[in-house]
């Protein structure tokens, strides 16, 4: 009622618009890093390096940050990748042991997903093996471009995380298959929680009993989520995973970085980092640095 006697004394002037709404505030710092284009894959080391690899100039980054402030500290270690082959982008990096890497990959031209074993030799990484991650013991066809994009593990256990969804009964799922002793021992049906979006980043804690915690990056366009899973024990439990989702960008970023690792520091700090070559997303290379209690720690 007050309100129809207010618009009647003004004349019956339309209300004033609503002003738009504003986007939350930023739970992140953004941090620019001098590398080459294109960094994809993220990895912490027990010392709070953070590796990162350049999909397709053949490099990885050692990057240190400041332990109170979201700032680099010292400079950014360089390693040329020998052994990639050819037409393969590099997309995800674990740390295995001191001396250990995986990488994983996806064809430019084709449908495959492989990890590459990689060992630490001065101020390089050479690839000594790999490990074919195929499409019949994933439950879907890869396409090209859409191949092993999230990366995580330790010692002689490996999880791959693949961009391509599958979908059964109107419902999207994203394979994620443990590899154990250079096989695969296990594929995972990681239940995605939107209709368009894709796992593209992976940081992992393996327990004694091979029990996996993981938080993961779900993201495609406007959706960017950080969704946190377990994984049971190779011989236990169920392969159909609900994710939790631990925080959603999509209303933060609305659809301006192109979010392809994560990992999480000793301190509970959690970095994502920006891959910045995709059509019509050019930029900087970044990383975005979550502060200590924004993301749920793993369990």
């Amino acid at each position: 009622m007050l309100v129809l006697g207010v618009a009647a004394c003004s004349g019956g002037r339309e209300p004033a618009p609503e002003p738009p709404a504003l986007a939350p505030a930023s739970p992140f710092s953004e941090i620019v890093v001098d590398t080459a284009p294109g960094l994809s894959g993220l990895a912490a080391d027990p010392d709070d390096g953070i590796w990162a690899i350049a999909e397709r100039a053949e490099r990885a980054y050692r990057i240190t940050l400041d332990g109170e402030r979201p700032t680099i500290s010292g400079a950014i270690e360089t390693f040329e990748i020998h052994g990639v082959p050819e037409h393969t982008d590099l997309e995800g990096i674990a740390y295995l042991t001191p001396d250990r890497f995986a990488l994983g990959t996806e064809g430019q031209h084709d449908g495959i997903a492989t990890v590459l074993l990689a060992e630490r030799r001065d101020h390089t990484l050479s690839v000594t093996g790999s490990i074919t991650i195929d499409a019949s013991s994933l439950g879907v066809t890869l396409k090209a471009n859409n191949g092993a994009e999230g990366l995580c593990g330790a010692g002689d256990t490996i999880v791959v995380a693949i961009e391509t969804a599958g979908v059964e009964n109107g419902k999207r799922w994203a394979p994620v298959a443990i590899v154990s002793r250079g096989k695969i021992a296990r594929v995972h049906r990681v239940w995605l929680t939107t209709a368009t979006g894709k796992l593209s980043g992976l940081d992992c804690t393996v327990g004694p009993d091979g029990t996996v915690a993981a938080i993961a990056i779900e993201r495609h366009f406007e959706v960017t989520r950080v969704l946190s899973f377990t994984l049971p024990p190779i011989a236990q439990g169920s392969d159909d995973i609900t994710p939790t989702i631990a925080l959603d960008l999509g209303p933060i970023l609305r659809g301006r970085l192109n979010l392809e690792g994560v990992a999480r520091l000793r301190d509970g700090r959690v970095v994502a980092v920006v891959d910045n070559q995709w059509k019509t997303i050019t930029g900087p290379s970044e990383l975005l640095v979550f502060p200590r209690g924004s993301i749920a720690p793993l369990r």
